[in-house]
């Protein structure tokens, strides 16, 4: 809470609203950088005029009330936190294996938000220590995250194929080597004369996923499986 004790901070006035902004723009690039290097559809510029906005708006409200009387100095600053929820949703992608991608940048995103209200409000640590674990989470965690599949017994398939057996043939294997078959559902493939298929299988034991992956492969008709 160092900052926020320094009046000059504290205050609103043209030096702060500046250290403010500047805090909002290097904060908004540091959560950036981290998804620019991951190829992801939010990178470096985007998150950075995320925060910007949202500091601005929240300093705004802060002067809206100082100048003109105002009772309710979190009005705009909740907009905005709701309101990013739109641009989020434009990072989330479905992929025609009915694989979702693009959750964490969405989330990302509203963080940013949320690190720029408080920014513009004058709560510098919080936003400090909020940018500084928001990106430990996105670099350690992840290892963390992989790590953990590798005991996962779980595996989601996207199958194209030609045969309209294939499903029977399916139900057989999961049947003769006691696999659980979940969540299957069926599919219009973008190739003419094809079908296509999602589902999830468990296996016994983790180390089998890549030997199921093989046998489905092997079976008569199997174009393509992701």
């Amino acid at each position: 809470m160092i900052l926020e004790n320094i009046p000059l901070l504290h205050e609103l006035n043209t030096t702060s609203i500046a250290l403010r902004l500047l805090l909002a723009l290097l904060l908004g690039g540091f959560l950036g950088i981290e998804r620019e290097q991951k190829q992801h559809p939010a990178g470096f510029r985007t998150y950075i005029v995320v925060c910007l906005g949202s500091a601005l708006a929240s300093i705004t409200n802060i002067y809206l009330t100082i100048s003109i009387g105002g009772s309710d100095a979190a009005r705009i600053p909740a907009g905005v936190v709701s309101g990013v929820g739109f641009l989020g949703a434009g990072t989330i992608l479905v992929t025609r294996s009915n694989h979702i991608k693009g959750l964490t940048t969405a989330a990302g995103l509203w963080c940013c938000a949320c690190i720029g209200v408080a920014v513009g409000s004058g709560f510098y640590s919080g936003a400090i220590i909020c940018s500084i674990v928001i990106v430990f989470s996105l670099r350690m965690l992840s290892i963390v995250d992989k790590s953990f599949m590798k005991y996962n017994k779980y595996l989601s398939l996207y199958v194209e194929y030609e045969q309209p057996d294939f499903i029977q043939g399916l139900f057989n294997y999961c049947r003769v080597n006691d696999f659980e078959l979940k969540n299957l559902e069926l599919l219009n493939s973008r190739n003419t004369g094809t079908k296509a298929a999602t589902f999830t299988i468990k296996v016994k034991e983790p180390s089998l996923k890549k030997k199921v992956v093989e046998n489905l492969y092997d079976m008569e008709g199997v174009l393509l499986i992701i």
